[in-house]
């Protein structure tokens, strides 16, 4: 690491302002196996990012900005302009934020790649003085511990007799025909024994909760959103995009013939199946106007560590006019966290949920010019520090459709809340 250091600390000292270039991007890598939550457990630097991918071998860790945007298509006419990549994303009402990292590390298997980029508009000693001191971070690593402690419910936005009476209004509306689907959520929220990191939460979380994305978001030192997510909003390669139907619940246990039962039930039930069906037919009817063709998979099951979902895989060509920020706009928020007809949902559960949603059922990503990847951040939390107290806020949420029955979506939803919150000791 040291080498890497001195490779990229001369590469800024020799820098000389240039009139053609607005950023300027120093690089280097090497072939270095590192934990990169035990590296942003370290910084001081914010905001501070992090995407561990699905699929792939891939992990990106990032801290500082210098350029934000608050609009998804100035972002990409920079990602457009400049070829540097953005992280951030939309949180579940669509509310953009983008930024260009001072520093940004992704890890490829067992290469790290730094880049460091410097903002030619702005001064110069200042400049360089910020692109040395994040170089100087890449010594820096905290080890991660364990998080096992116990933790105490202190409020929950919706009892089961208010989770209840939410639902029977949903079925109101979709009996009406104003609804077909709707996506109810809870907010959860519990306090500590003690202080715990977001860093180690997320790591103990990557090693039990297999195949999802691991995401992290911390814009401040006093609250981090974490979180583990089966779901992909879509990645592209080109003018290729994937994406997915994950919707359609059903229950995992340690015992391997009852999970292989509850996934045939799950293949063959008409409640489940009607309800990923809607989630591909929102999909593909919002992308339409930027594709040229669709193609949908047979529905398969996808296992987790505390339930199983119906998938359906979805791929389209983008025609020449299509960008992310037209994919991200199209696509989220997915009928699989809000419903259909989208905007009728959403204005069903703005004046229904007793909550702010936030970055709750939104999208975190990296937007690069040819490739771009985006999670929906679902199975996720609220990290806090107030005060003298240490909280962590939960959220869950169950489709409801015609024939959704209240108290097996409050089991849903307990069960999906279960999946960051047994990485814990509830009393």
């Amino acid at each position: 690491m040291e080498n890497l250091c001195l490779g990229l600390i001369k590469q800024i000292q020799a820098h000389k302002l240039s009139a053609h270039s607005e950023i300027t991007h120093f690089k280097d890598d090497m072939p270095i196996t590192v934990e990169l939550l035990a590296w942003l457990k370290a910084q001081e630097m914010y905001p501070q990012f992090y995407l561990n991918y699905r699929d792939k071998p891939i992990s990106v860790a990032t801290i500082g900005k210098v350029r934000s945007f608050s609009d998804e298509n100035l972002a990409q006419q920079f990602v457009l302009t400049h070829d540097f990549p953005l992280v951030g994303g939309l949180t579940f009402d669509k509310q953009a934020k983008f930024w260009l990292p001072r520093l940004l590390l992704e890890k490829v298997e067992n290469t790290l790649n730094v880049n460091v980029y410097w903002d030619n508009q702005q001064d110069f000693a200042n400049e360089q003085q910020a692109c040395l001191q994040v170089v100087e971070t890449l010594q820096k690593f905290t080890a991660l511990q364990s998080v096992k402690q116990t933790i105490h419910k202190i409020d929950q936005k919706a009892s089961a007799e208010i989770w209840s009476n939410w639902i029977q209004q949903a079925l109101g509306e979709i009996e009406q025909g104003h609804l077909s689907k709707v996506v109810l959520a809870n907010q959860t929220e519990f306090l500590f024994t003690q202080a715990i990191d977001a860093k180690d939460f997320l790591a103990e979380s990557e090693r039990k909760n297999i195949g999802c994305y691991h995401f992290l978001l911390a814009e401040n030192a006093n609250c981090t959103f974490v979180g583990s997510s089966p779901e992909r909003l879509y990645a592209r390669q080109d003018h290729y995009v994937h994406t997915e139907a994950l919707a359609g619940t059903a229950t995992i246990t340690d015992n391997p013939a009852y999970n292989q039962q509850q996934a045939d039930w799950l293949l063959n039930d008409h409640k489940n199946d009607h309800e990923n069906r809607l989630v591909v037919q929102g999909i593909c009817d919002n992308l339409q106007p930027y594709v040229n063709n669709i193609q949908v998979s047979d529905v398969e099951v996808k296992q987790l560590r505390q339930v199983q979902h119906l998938r359906r895989c979805i791929q389209a060509e983008l025609n020449d006019s299509a960008t992310d920020s037209a994919c991200l706009q199209a696509i989220h928020p997915t009928a699989a966290v809000s419903g259909l007809p989208q905007q009728s949902a959403v204005q069903f559960l703005q004046k229904t949920e007793n909550f702010d949603r936030s970055w709750y059922a939104g999208t975190l990503g990296i937007m690069r010019k040819q490739q771009a990847e985006f999670c929906v951040t679902i199975r996720s939390a609220f990290i806090e520090q107030q005060a003298e107290q240490h909280k962590i806020r939960v959220f869950a949420g169950a489709g409801i459709v015609a024939g959704s029955v209240p108290l097996l979506e409050w089991q849903e939803i307990e069960r999906k809340a279960s999946s960051l919150l047994s990485l814990l000791t509830i009393e």
